[in-house]
């Protein structure tokens, strides 16, 4: 029996024209990364290999940030890390156009969401942090690639200024303090 073609190579073949800004953006923040390479492919037709695609990739920021900022949005952990594997190394700090926020500011606003809430929040260990609090794993992550906690945005705010007090199931300053700890772990791990 003949494999069907995928959801992707379906939408591929029934496109006429280069996909927007917006479905790359889309695929990004889906997190679904074989859709994220092929639209990128098609939205930079005359790019062949993945480090001038991405180097392009982090450069297209109609204002909001580039696709990289966007995945930080919803903690596409496989999109950020193809884009980090295969970008400039100085992507990890780019800022937004607009607002000047780097993929640490975004994934630090997120920090107090968590996959399950409640008691976890209160008993945090490195285990729970990857498992559990997907944004606190991805400002890890974030970090350990090289990305600067002290970049302040448009309105000189640090990554850890946009962290919110108080999430689902956390006590009022343990999203920041938890944040302080990873920059600080951070700090030793670079030494």
């Amino acid at each position: 029996m003949p494999s069907s073609p995928s959801s992707c190579d379906a939408a591929a073949a029934r496109r006429t024209n280069k996909p927007s800004f917006f479905e790359v953006v889309d695929a990004a923040r889906a997190d679904d990364l074989p859709a994220f390479r092929q639209l990128l492919h098609e939205y930079f037709p005359d790019i062949d290999d993945d480090k001038t695609l991405m180097r392009a990739c982090v450069e297209e920021d109609r204002g909001a940030g580039c696709a990289l900022h966007f995945a930080c949005d919803t903690a596409a952990r496989r999109v950020v890390g193809y884009i980090l594997d295969h970008a400039p190394q100085s992507a990890v700090n780019q800022k937004a156009r607009r607002g000047g926020e780097t993929p640490l500011h975004r994934v630090a606003r997120m920090c107090h969401v968590g996959r399950k809430c409640g008691e976890l929040a209160t008993r945090m260990t490195s285990s729970l942090v990857t498992t559990e609090h997907p944004y606190l794993s991805l400002y890890q992550e974030l970090l350990r690639r090289g990305a600067d906690p002290d970049t302040l945005d448009d309105q000189k705010r640090r990554p850890v200024d946009v962290v919110v007090n108080k999430g689902f199931g956390w006590s009022m300053g343990d999203v920041r303090r938890r944040v302080e700890q990873l920059q600080e772990e951070g700090k030793v791990e670079k030494k």
